[in-house]
């Protein structure tokens, strides 16, 4: 009877064994076969798709000197946002309201574009005009081109600054590199001297 029990005991053990390293490898599986992620670029309002399909290859280029992969860009067709997701006066769009209205992806990342104002509420400020927003570690970013200097040079680099944020779940830059795109902008629209992330920020995104 002791040697049926014992038995039985080692056979249970196995399975368990068996199953655990099954749900291993197929959890193995399904990361392999989900990556590289995909970066949507979603148009929203009067922003059009052309526009957005601009921001391709430079989008790519950081993201390939920051993972080493060539993800997957597309743009999205065009997003009519609602008036609900404005500020009380009505006058410009609420970046956090948006982003909240969007449904997350835990393996993909969005990139909001929009011409529009946007604004959060910042440094005691309830309404404050920003480039860009991320809600981290949510993987819905929004950038605006509204209050930028020059909008078709430096437009990408608020898009990246925010999707790091977003997608990599990474802080503004600490290091003394004004260089870095990862820097806060502090409500500065010249955005001329941002040209890279710095070599700290690049080591730490990662997938």
């Amino acid at each position: 009877m002791k040697k049926v029990l014992f038995v039985i005991i080692v056979i249970v053990f196995l399975c368990i064994c068996l199953f655990k390293d099954y749900k291993s490898r197929i959890k193995d599986v399904q990361i392999v076969s989900r990556c590289p992620p995909t970066v949507y670029l979603q148009p929203c309002n009067n922003f059009k798709e052309t526009e957005a399909k601009k921001l391709v290859i430079p989008i790519s280029k950081v993201l390939k000197e920051i993972t080493d992969l060539d993800l997957i860009i597309e743009v999205l067709p065009s997003k009519i946002l609602s008036d609900s997701l404005k500020n009380e006066s009505n006058t410009r769009y609420r970046a956090d309201k948006i982003i909240h209205s969007y449904p997350d992806n835990p393996h993909d990342a969005v990139i909001l574009l929009t011409h529009d104002d946007i604004s959060c509420s910042r440094a005691g400020k309830k309404d404050w005009g920003v480039l860009g927003f991320a809600i981290r570690p949510k993987h819905v970013c929004i950038a605006s081109d509204f209050r930028l200097k020059d909008k078709n040079r430096d437009f990408w680099k608020v898009a990246i600054h925010e999707l790091v944020h977003s997608f990599f779940n990474l802080p503004h830059c600490t290091n003394n590199d004004s260089s870095c795109i990862m820097q806060d902008a502090r409500g500065h629209a010249d955005l001329s001297h941002k040209k890279h992330l710095c070599a700290s920020c690049k080591l730490k995104c990662h997938i």
